[in-house]
């Protein structure tokens, strides 16, 4: 399947592509970021920079109930919705830029691992885990401060009161348990550190019913979206 088709499949109609200087300069300023953020991790600012400076970004338009951001490991591309402004570009793009660092493919460039999420052959491990935990990172780089927001009924406090904030608020339980260092560095670096130290102060079992949980929250918010859009559109 075509770039294209995949695009079409979500509902995404590119725009138009960013230039090189808004790409550079949204590359810049994330790369100080997160090793300003993130300093026990004695990350390469010049590195990051780098990398990130290689990604393509668009203005798309997208459904409604969609991200903000999205990036595509296909073509190693970030799809912006079109609606938002350009000096607020930088902040949806943190997430994405954090999941095209993280990922792992193999020689046919097929995706195998993103950060806490195993892309095996019959089935997807650990989305939501590491959907909340990359936007628990982007939260701490964009200064969130701690909110309560309800949501299915059920009051809480995050720093992500509009992006994934039940399951950040109980990844964020996960690691009072472990602590936040192992969680990032795992998240970044794409390994089980994190899962093997939570499951020596738990269980194995444990941590896959807190996992599957996760990814069944993540699974459900998204039918409730398309849903919805089904819905607006009859």
């Amino acid at each position: 399947m075509s770039i294209e088709s995949d695009l079409k499949k979500d509902g995404i109609t590119v725009i138009e592509k960013l230039d090189t200087l808004k790409i550079n300069s949204i590359a810049r300023n994330i790369s100080i970021k997160l090793c300003d953020t993130f300093p026990e991790y004695n990350l390469n600012q010049n590195e990051i920079f780098i990398k990130l400076s290689r990604l393509d970004m668009y203005r798309a338009k997208m459904p409604d109930g969609m991200a903000e951001a999205n990036y595509f490991y296909k073509n190693s591309s970030i799809y912006f919705n079109d609606h938002i402004q350009d000096k607020d570009l930088e902040e949806f793009a943190i997430h994405e830029c954090i999941h095209y660092l993280q990922e792992i493919k193999d020689k046919r460039n097929y995706l195998i691992r993103m950060g806490l999420c195993d892309y095996t052959e019959f089935k997807i491990y650990g989305l939501g885990l590491n959907e909340a935990a990359v936007q628990l990172m982007a939260s701490k780089m964009n200064g969130m401060p701690k909110e309560y927001v309800k949501y299915f009924g059920i009051s809480f406090e995050t720093i992500s009161p509009s992006y994934y904030p039940l399951e950040c608020c109980l990844v964020n339980q996960m690691a009072y348990i472990v602590g936040e260092t192992i969680l990032f560095e795992s998240t970044l670096n794409s390994n089980d550190n994190f899962k093997i130290k939570f499951s020596e102060l738990t269980s194995p079992k444990i941590f896959m019913a807190v996992q599957n949980a996760i990814d069944d929250i993540l699974n459900k918010e998204e039918n409730i979206i398309k849903l919805n859009n089904r819905i607006a559109r009859s």
